[in-house]
């Protein structure tokens, strides 16, 4: 499959719950038919509907999700230009675009490591611009080794503070929607740290207080209240689903923040749960 999981790291925060994969859409940009199962493969999970894998019209509909701007989904396919390659040195001689300032140079500045969205976006605001259809640029499978070893994707299961901290940095980020996957399709599940466990208010703990407020958002929905409303009475205790796109300098720099003995505990086991899955990977790939 041209969209694949590599490996997981389980039970992160002891829970038997939270978990990091490390991903592989190196191949996202090799087709057209890949670029739609890597953004569809990202939609599924944040809309948990499994059966929109590959689906032409949920691809579609995220192209035009925005204002005519594609979903940030369009982000996880990987776009490398080549500086000897004449069709991509027409977008790299562009004094300013999306593909710059989305893009990192890589393997000693021979390549400028983008996204597909920053093409579409650049494509769309200057369609007379160019000579070509620059949404029709590929790459090819020697290309995508070079991706492979610079693209690395996650998709994390962490509670809510912990994703707060996560999406501080600055990469492609997609999330589980709330607004749209409700607590009945979806059971909620909470992480509930040591220190927690403990503290009571009168008649009720820690995993009184969270039943509570499941109880009542539940009570929300039944009375015909959207999720995307009663979710505000969730916990932040609460799990989420998100999925992050490292280029290397971002990835670096979750390093060097997350793996500081300074950083708050959770987050500190996904960004050593990220660096061990990314050592185990098959050597050949990187």
């Amino acid at each position: 499959m041209s969209i694949s999981k590599i490996s997981t790291k389980e039970n992160i925060f002891g829970d038997h719950i939270a978990f990091v994969e490390e991903w592989d859409f190196s191949q996202a940009n090799t087709s057209e038919e890949n670029r739609i199962f890597a953004i569809t493969q990202v939609a599924s999970i944040c809309y948990q509907s499994p059966k929109a894998l590959g689906s032409e019209t949920l691809y579609n509909r995220l192209m035009a999700e925005s204002m005519g701007l594609p979903s940030s989904s369009f982000e996880f396919v990987p776009v490398l230009l080549d500086f000897s390659n004449p069709m991509h040195l027409e977008l790299l001689q562009k004094e300013y675009s999306n593909v710059k300032k989305f893009g990192e140079l890589v393997e000693d500045g021979k390549y400028l490591l983008t996204n597909y969205r920053a093409i579409v976006y650049d494509f769309e605001n200057d369609k007379d611009g160019y000579s070509f259809d620059i949404r029709q640029i590929y790459n090819t499978p020697d290309e995508a080794k070079i991706i492979r070893k610079n693209f690395h994707v996650f998709l994390y299961k962490v509670d809510l503070p912990t994703r707060s901290q996560m999406v501080r940095h600055r990469i492609n980020w997609q999330e589980l929607s709330r607004r749209y996957v409700s607590g009945k399709r979806v059971p909620f599940d909470f992480y509930i740290s040591e220190k927690m466990v403990p503290i009571t208010t009168g008649d009720y703990d820690t995993q009184k207080i969270i039943d509570l407020c499941v109880e009542h958002y539940m009570n929300a929905i039944d009375a015909g209240v959207k999720p995307q409303e009663a979710r505000r009475i969730i916990p932040q205790a609460a799990y989420s689903q998100i999925w992050g796109a490292f280029m290397p300098t971002q990835l670096e720099n979750y390093f060097k923040l997350r793996l500081d003995e300074h950083a708050q505990w959770e987050i500190r086991k996904t960004a050593e749960a990220m660096k061990e899955l990314l050592q185990n990977s098959p050597k050949e790939d990187h």
